[in-house]
């Protein structure tokens, strides 16, 4: 399909999309063009309308010039068919996700528990075992203690 000629009020994009050419520029990366700015958002229509009609590459934009209504009517369709059946199933399954996301934050918090019990009941059996071991010391001490006076006698 033929482009129309760059006129006085087109913006960037529309000279960026109507110089377009396959021989000259189709391996080039893509530059999204439009005046959006990083303070930019999604609420303010300007924006979303700069952002929508520079997103897509000018080889894109150019296939889809060159369907017919008919065919481009029927791709809209099926497109906005499946995407309407996608968001309703991602908010079906994100109830989902957020009740498993819960029981999993309250078996964290039980896990978190049972580590801090078991790290409570790994000292207290450490300090439990010193103590054990300097008693068992000094029982042997003691008992070689009366072994040595035996053998002096």
């Amino acid at each position: 399909m033929p482009q129309a000629p760059i006129g006085p009020k087109d913006t960037l994009g529309d000279i960026y999309y109507k110089t377009y050419t396959e021989e000259a520029r189709s391996d080039a990366p893509h530059q999204p063009v439009g005046g959006l700015k990083q303070k930019n958002t999604f609420v303010e229509s300007g924006a979303c309308r700069d952002w929508y009609l520079g997103s897509f590459p000018p080889g894109e934009v150019n296939k889809q010039r060159a369907r017919t209504h008919e065919a481009l009517y029927r791709t809209y369709i099926v497109g906005e068919a499946n995407t309407h059946a996608t968001n309703h199933q991602i908010v079906r399954e994100w109830r989902m996700m957020v009740k498993e996301r819960a029981d999993w934050e309250k078996y964290r918090e039980r896990l978190l528990k049972e580590v801090h019990k078991f790290e409570q009941m790994k000292n207290t059996f450490a300090e439990e075992k010193a103590a054990f071991e300097a008693e068992n010391k000094s029982e042997e001490s003691g008992l070689d203690g009366l072994k040595s006076r035996l053998h002096a006698a």
